[in-house]
């Protein structure tokens, strides 16, 4: 069956013309040398059943990656062996970077962004760097909260590591060489993988100048909302805001204005998880916080054409609107105020120890013929009582995202660990057997025994169905996440946090 599957690979890559009938006969033999196969065998009397080619190629590289585990070609028979072994298949089909750049700069200047992006996200997809199919496993839904509807995604495309994986990579001798230095590094593209650095021969990055700097063009293998992008430094320093970083991100909103972009903060416990590497992420899709109504507008005497507003949202968030220029120097300006702004009655230090506590969380957007951009206030400093941030989750509901808050969720999309799939499952029967005090013997369960019991009663007051069950539970998951947002606010929702955001824009 082995060359039934590379047929239905080639088939693959004709139909979504990744090769044409010229290359069959070379992608054949480049196949063969990878599965160390002296020539070609039967092939079109043992094809599967199936006439039709498939969307994604998933099933027939798994059907080869089978056979090679057999077959002794794999180090190990582990999930990241396997996939980098079917990267490699798919590299034979992936054009060189120069080619993938020349294509998509040619339709950029012939027809525009929108369908130099239109083509440059399918190819992805069709050389099978960006696993649309896993992204379709993921649990999303959305709860109705006093914001607006807040978005939330238990994330299941990106593999869990067996044990067995783990105990290799314990075996594994450490890269001391350091390449590429971490996941965001140029180096990456047509990286082999080893076991402790997945596979990218089928990435390409597409060069871009912003602010004067070279940056890089690429998307995310695992998808979390619409065209999920990373723009990421030619340079591997961390990250940093600065008053450039704003003009940064307009440059690339006036490069493609049908996306959004946006940044996280530079700070530990306010920002991301990759804090090593500059980098921004972008999209083709409308986050929760663009439809925030505006709770007042307000100018700003040194910049009369830019529109200020402090928007309604969980977290204190101010939104600025004119033109490209004037937006720019605004977003600097209140960036700068911000990191050197204290208010003791509100608990704001801007630093301490030598170390920086304010940072902001920026969103760029092109919209209505105007540049727009929303800049969220954080804080990241510290108590003896709040040691994970005095502006940050909650312990209380650490048992659904205990992560750092970062750009994604400050814009209303809570990326949610895949462990609550089962947990969630698990809470559903216990609830619906009136057994909750279980979840107190259950390691998994333990963290969220505090958590149902203190939302369950309101329900069993108005009284439920055991069908409305898991409703109930998606529901307080992202009331929840409204409340992780607020505690991030640096000014409340209060009489007390209305007044202290009013002093910092009396301030501004």
């Amino acid at each position: 069956m082995i060359y039934a599957h590379i047929e239905n690979l080639i088939d693959y890559a004709l139909a979504n013309k990744l090769i044409d009938g010229r290359d069959t006969v070379w992608a054949r033999n480049a196949l063969l040398g990878i599965l160390h196969l002296p020539a070609a065998g039967k092939t079109r009397c043992s094809r599967r059943a199936a006439a039709k080619t498939p969307q994604y190629p998933a099933e027939i590289l798994a059907d080869i990656s089978f056979w090679a585990a057999e077959n002794n070609l794999l180090p190990a028979d582990t999930a990241t062996y396997r996939e980098i072994f079917e990267t490699s298949l798919m590299a034979v089909f992936t054009r060189r970077p120069s080619e993938t750049e020349a294509r998509f700069f040619h339709i950029y200047k012939k027809s525009g962004s929108r369908k130099a992006t239109d083509w440059f996200y399918k190819y992805c997809q069709q050389v099978y760097y960006v696993k649309a199919d896993c992204a379709a496993k993921n649990i999303v839904w959305r709860t109705q909260t006093g914001f607006g509807p807040l978005q939330l995604a238990i994330n299941l495309a990106k593999p869990e590591k067996d044990p067995k994986e783990i105990a290799l990579q314990s075996k594994t001798p450490a890269v001391n060489n350091g390449y590429p230095r971490c996941l965001l590094c140029v180096e990456n593209e047509g990286y082999y993988g080893r076991l402790n650095h997945p596979p990218r021969q089928n990435l390409r990055l597409l060069p871009l100048k912003l602010n004067g700097a070279d940056w890089y063009f690429q998307y995310s293998p695992y998808v979390y909302y619409n065209e999920h992008s990373i723009i990421l430094s030619a340079e591997h320093k961390p990250m940093q805001i600065t008053g450039g970083t704003f003009k940064t991100l307009l440059d690339f909103v006036r490069m493609f204005p049908h996306y959004f972009i946006g940044s996280n903060a530079d700070l530990p416990l306010v920002g991301g998880s990759i804090l090593n590497h500059e980098h921004y992420q972008a999209g083709r899709c409308a986050l929760p916080i663009e439809k925030a109504a505006s709770v007042k507008n307000f100018k700003v005497k040194k910049f009369p054409q830019v529109s200020f507003d402090i928007i309604r949202w969980p977290m204190s968030a101010l939104r600025l609107r004119g033109g490209k220029n004037d937006v720019e120097e605004a977003a600097a300006y209140v960036f700068e105020t911000w990191r050197k702004y204290g208010d003791a009655q509100a608990g704001i230090t801007p630093h301490s120890g030598g170390k920086q506590h304010n940072t902001v969380t920026p969103l760029a957007r092109f919209k209505k013929g105007k540049y727009e951009l929303d800049i969220i206030l954080r804080n990241n400093r510290t108590t003896a009582a709040r040691p994970y941030g005095l502006f940050n989750t909650s312990p209380f509901y650490h048992n659904i995202k205990r992560e750092n808050i970062g750009l994604l969720e400050t814009a209303g999309l809570a990326v949610l660990p895949g462990r609550l799939k089962n947990e969630i499952a698990q809470i559903t029967a216990l609830i619906q057997r009136g057994k909750i005090e279980k979840m107190k013997d259950l390691s998994s369960l333990a963290q969220h025994y505090e958590w149902v019991k203190a939302f369950l009663p309101e329900y069993e007051k108005e009284g439920y169905k055991q069908s409305d069950v898991p409703a109930i539970i998606a529901g307080e998951i992202g009331l929840a996440f409204c409340k992780i947002l607020y505690d991030c606010a640096v000014f409340k929702h209060d009489a007390a946090g209305k007044e202290a955001f009013l002093r910092f824009i009396n301030k501004l």
